[in-house]
């Protein structure tokens, strides 16, 4: 989502891979392309929204980077996030487990203690794999679906931003170096470079039983080989 000023260098923030924290570094070395999409862009909507940020130039970069994240620990991510600052999603996904308690007044919360008591007990009641299957089917190219939580972004394969395209993949085992390298890429110093936290999980994630974190690598098998 942040392209070099010299249009060789194009990242691609896959959502609950450390994308708001190389966007809020990167952006300060690049061109952010997110803009009025409103969301993590894919790399044929980056290269068109690059084509409006440089209007008459050729977008073809060079080097294309993202990180890549396994997809059980990206799905137990995906669910903290979502448990702790969607209340009103979780009330979309399951309504006859709400019922009788009143939505948040805000869709996006930051403070997890804000959420009225009741509310937050449902939905700390709901365990990932009821998430897993209250998703719509992986995409299918051409099919838009909406989930009805509104939208879960942040649980769609990586293919979707990764796949049949020529991106160097960065392991998020290692997102600190990953990030430093990018940063020397973008033409500035990696290592002197302040790494912030943000949307960083506020505890544990969800730990999965063998069983269960096999359901989650079924649903994103496409993810597997990348």
């Amino acid at each position: 989502m942040i392209i070099s000023h010299d249009r060789q260098t194009l990242f691609i923030g896959v959502p609950k891979n450390g994308s708001q924290t190389a966007r809020s570094v990167l952006g300060q070395i690049g061109v952010d392309l997110v803009g009025e999409l409103g969301r993590h862009p894919t790399l044929p909507e980056a290269i068109r929204l690059a084509e409006e940020q440089f209007p008459g130039k050729s977008i073809s970069p060079t080097a294309i980077y993202a990180f890549w994240r396994d997809p059980v620990e990206r799905f137990c991510s995906a669910v903290e996030f979502h448990k702790r600052c969607l209340p009103n999603s979780l009330m979309q996904l399951f309504p006859d487990r709400f019922i009788g308690i009143e939505p948040h007044p805000r869709w996006f919360e930051t403070d997890p203690g804000a959420v009225a008591a009741d509310l937050r007990a449902v939905i700390n009641a709901v365990a990932p794999v009821e998430i897993l299957a209250a998703l719509p089917p992986p995409p299918v190219p051409g099919v838009s679906l909406q989930p009805r939580g509104g939208n879960l972004s942040f649980y769609r394969p990586q293919s979707e931003w990764l796949g049949g395209t020529a991106v160097t993949i960065l392991p998020f085992a290692e997102y600190e170096a990953g990030l430093r390298q990018l940063v020397d890429q973008f033409g500035e110093d990696g290592a002197s470079v302040v790494i912030p936290q943000i949307n960083a999980a506020a505890g544990l994630l969800p730990v999965l039983s063998i069983s269960k974190a096999e359901l989650v690598r079924a649903y994103y098998r496409e993810d597997l080989p990348l």
